[in-house]
């Protein structure tokens, strides 16, 4: 009878690209970071074109500095990066921007209404009794019962197909994919007559 050898764990094989074994994201960070940095440089020196945004769009997207480990006992690496807080701040501050200042703003009335339509003040009757200043719950069921009247009149402004798409990108925070002329026309709308 044949006593079958004791296997040793196989080490996973670097990839080979990427020979120091570091996870691939990190390193497309690393790497994306680094030709930021020569390109800012590059751009100060003057020895290439800024083709980059400048004015209100490039100084309204909130930019993170992290910190990634990229092994113990090592000096962690500072990446840099955009953060965006819906898909409407990414459609319009992209390079070629795809949406205008006006439907942008529209955009994120409606989505603030959305938000605040969907909070309610709880409905929990206190045994203690209540004093000093309100709690506010009363105050918040009023912006959300108002929030949704909004919502209502704008949606009443628009085809269904509009509405969909434009509770699906600004509300729920959908990508539009191939109905973004559709979500050009119902924010222009929203702008003009909301």
């Amino acid at each position: 009878m044949a006593v079958p050898h004791s296997r040793t764990p196989v080490a996973p094989t670097p990839a080979r690209n990427n020979p120091d074994g570091v996870p691939h994201r990190i390193a497309a960070l690393l790497r994306a970071d680094r030709r930021a940095r020569l390109l800012a440089r590059d751009i100060a020196a003057g020895r290439k074109p800024d083709m980059g945004t400048d004015g209100p769009a490039a100084s309204a997207r909130v930019v993170e500095t992290v910190q990634i480990d990229m092994a113990p006992r090592t000096r962690p690496h500072t990446v840099r990066r955009f953060s965006d807080t819906c898909t409407l701040d990414r459609l319009f501050h992209r390079v070629n921007a795809a949406l205008t200042a006006d439907q942008h703003a529209a955009g994120l009335r409606f989505r603030a209404c959305w938000l605040r339509s969907t909070r309610h003040g709880g409905l929990v009757q206190r045994y203690t009794p209540h004093t000093g200043s309100g709690s506010g719950t009363l105050e918040d069921t009023e912006a959300s019962v108002h929030a949704r009247r909004a919502i209502d009149r704008a949606l009443s402004l628009l085809t269904p197909a509009r509405a969909r798409v434009v509770c699906a990108v600004c509300g729920m925070d959908e990508n539009p994919g191939t109905r973004i002329r559709t979500l050009h026309t119902a924010l222009d709308i929203l702008h003009e007559r909301w």
